[in-house]
């Protein structure tokens, strides 16, 4: 069951966002589809189509490969809803909104406006001005001129040109209302794990992570923030266990008052966390377990330091699998990552991953999960493609999964990829180690 709490978690930026509406006085409310992810196109279709009713300005979330759901959720209600006002936001979005609004001028014409970053306070000032015109049928120069004035916002206007303002302040992660969980569908209690953000942003530059970019600079939240959130989750009584993100000990100091947190107030449910593994001590293991840590992820990528540094991961295999034997000396279960294909991997590099997973003190309460890498707009991998001497072979977002091969480098084709990701799924699984080498 453990290993079963790192898939369908909510969506915490439109909860974030629901939040700050209904603290400015503004009705407001949440279809989150991943709720519904059994249903059918048709399905979802007629859910759309139903819930969007009376509503005139809507925001949509995506992914890279979720943006096609996006697009299709806009068509039904741009068909259905005549007047409407389209917001998209999202890190997908926020790197690629001139391509984006462009296309769709020249296409459907279904995106009125895109929330580039961090979006609490432009999604907002956005709402509020739309509701001024919607309410009292404000000119069209002075609406566009407002528009052009807000930060954080790309659109195209009325003469058909991009209108670009980039310039927004910095969140204040502190002053943020706690997200509005009580607007997820009651009926579908789908959701029994939560999740909290307790920093954004990160200090370290990976070639295939847009994280550096999109939030600019790290924030960490405060523990009397994070225990809010956390007492509020227990209250509504329908999650059973909390993931933390993003990285936990991102700083001594927090980390440590982050685990004491959970002993000092006598906080019982279960929760898991991200962490680095190749700081943490054996006195940093044992202060997870007296906290009630359930589960650690952490991303190891690759066992060569040759791929490693190639991809700005500052990281030192010995020392992961070090933290990693510390962590498990108390029985905490880990879920580790591990990326292929990312530039400098060769055959040679892969076998020696191969090798250093064997090595590891993984169980069977444990889980490794093999990605194929992946460039994502805002990454280096997509942003640096010539320095990397990387080559795109798929440009269907749809497939932008970590589990399809998107790009070639200098030394692996799409086909000798192919075998390598064949033979690490068999190793994900558990299987076939020892006749890896072969």
């Amino acid at each position: 069951e453990t290993q079963k709490n790192y898939f369908r978690e909510p969506n915490l930026g439109i909860l974030y966002l629901a939040a700050i509406l209904e603290q400015n006085d503004i009705p407001v409310d949440v279809l989150d589809l991943e709720q519904y992810f059994e249903f059918t196109k048709i399905e979802r279709k007629a859910l759309i189509k139903e819930r969007i009713k009376g509503y005139q300005i809507f925001g949509i979330t995506s992914l890279t490969n979720t943006y096609h759901i996006a697009l299709e959720t806009a068509q039904i209600i741009k068909k259905y809803i005549k007047n409407s006002y389209i917001i998209l936001g999202g890190p997908h979005v926020t790197f690629m909104y001139q391509e984006i609004l462009e296309n769709d001028k020249k296409t459907e014409n279904l995106i009125d406006f895109v929330c580039i970053g961090e979006a609490e306070r432009s999604f907002l000032n956005l709402v509020k001005i739309l509701i001024s015109k919607i309410q009292f049928n404000i000119e069209l120069e002075i609406f566009e001129t407002r528009l052009k004035n807000m930060g954080g916002l790309a659109f195209i206007d009325s003469k058909g040109n991009l209108n670009v303002n980039q310039s927004v302040k910095e969140t204040e992660i502190e002053s943020l209302p706690l997200p509005a969980r009580h607007l997820l569908a009651p009926e579908y209690h789908y959701y029994t794990v939560a999740t909290v953000i307790a920093n954004r942003g990160c200090p370290n530059q990976c070639s295939f992570c847009s994280r550096q970019k999109l939030f600019k600079k790290t924030k960490i939240r405060s523990i009397k923030s994070i225990l809010a959130e956390v007492r509020d989750i227990i209250s509504l009584q329908t999650y059973n266990y909390i993931n933390f993100y993003d990285n936990i000990n991102i700083s001594k100091g927090f980390f440590r008052d982050f685990c004491k947190m959970f002993i000092d107030n006598d906080i019982k449910i279960p929760w898991g966390c991200e962490l680095r593994i190749d700081i943490i001590s054996d006195e940093d293991a044992r202060i997870l377990k007296d906290a009630g840590c359930r589960l650690i992820a952490t991303g190891i990528e690759s066992a060569s330091v040759k791929v490693l540094q190639n991809n700005f991961k500052i990281q030192n295999p010995e020392l992961v699998k070090n933290g990693l034997f510390n962590i498990k000396k108390y029985n905490i279960p880990v879920q580790v990552y591990f990326v292929l294909g990312l530039p400098g991997e060769t055959d040679s590099t892969f076998e020696e991953t191969i090798n250093y997973i064997k090595d590891l003190p993984l169980d069977d309460g444990d889980t490794l999960n093999y990605f194929i890498a992946t460039p994502y707009p805002g990454s280096r991998l997509w942003d640096e493609k010539k320095n990397f001497n990387i080559n795109i072979i798929e440009h269907n977002f749809a497939k932008y999964d970590c589990d399809h091969i998107i790009f070639e480098t200098e030394d692996l084709n799409r086909e000798t990829l192919k075998k390598m990701f064949d033979v690490a799924k068999k190793v994900e699984r558990g299987s076939e180690l020892k006749r890896i080498s072969s």
